[in-house]
């Protein structure tokens, strides 16, 4: 079932000291489910609606800054009630859900975290395409 609504709470970034040229640094951006609860929405069609709270932190290691993102994803799940029983007893959500949510929350918060990266001047949590020279052949 798709995801169909998504809503950022808090983003915020931090820049904790200042590395010595040459050390390598270490980024990780990381996805987690918070908590998964029903939402009703007054809407014909609409009544298998859950809501997932989430947080997304993307960490420097070493300890240069850290970027974190709350929020919320409203997921049409086949059955809502199924979904808020697994998560309450084993904190764990179907395959299907997992990648719909984890797949929106990487694509939505690491555009963000990129964004704040550059203002904060630390790393950027992904790796863009770089376009380089063509080379010439060596025996020309």
């Amino acid at each position: 079932m798709p995801v169909i609504g998504f809503s950022l709470q808090s983003i915020s970034g931090s820049v904790e000291e200042v590395i010595e040229g040459g050390k390598e640094i270490t980024v990780n951006s990381t996805p987690k489910i918070d908590s998964i609860e029903k939402k009703d929405i007054d809407m014909p069609g609409m009544d298998n609606v859950i809501n997932v709270k989430f947080t997304f932190k993307t960490v420097y290691e070493p300890k240069i800054g850290d970027i974190t993102i709350t929020g919320e994803i409203l997921y049409q799940a086949a059955d809502a009630k199924a979904v808020i029983k697994q998560w309450k007893d084993k904190k764990t959500v179907d395959q299907n859900l997992y990648l719909d949510v984890t797949n929106t929350l990487l694509r939505k918060c690491l555009a963000k975290a990129v964004m704040l990266a550059d203002e904060l001047r630390l790393p950027q949590p992904v790796s863009f395409p770089m376009v380089i020279p063509k080379q010439e052949d060596a025996k020309k």
